[in-house]
């Protein structure tokens, strides 16, 4: 699961990223920081891996939802 641990790892510094950026946290923030929280639980082995995979994969989706109609698309 060192993959996993490194999604988690990544996802928690782009949601740093973007809480610098904006000074308060956006629906996208919110998504991605449950994404790297589900990541971390199937890393932990919290969650089986396919739970934590469908669930991942749902946050983020749910991110890229959010960050499409913020932008107007």
């Amino acid at each position: 699961m060192p993959r996993s641990h490194a999604l988690a790892a990544a996802l928690h510094e782009e949601v740093q990223w973007l809480l610098d950026c904006k000074r308060e946290p956006t629906g996208v923030t919110v998504a991605l920081h449950h994404a790297a929280a589900i990541a971390e639980a199937t890393a932990s082995g919290v969650l089986p891996l396919a739970e934590g995979q469908r669930q991942l994969l749902n946050a983020l989706s749910v991110a890229e939802t959010l960050d499409a109609a913020s932008r107007g698309a």
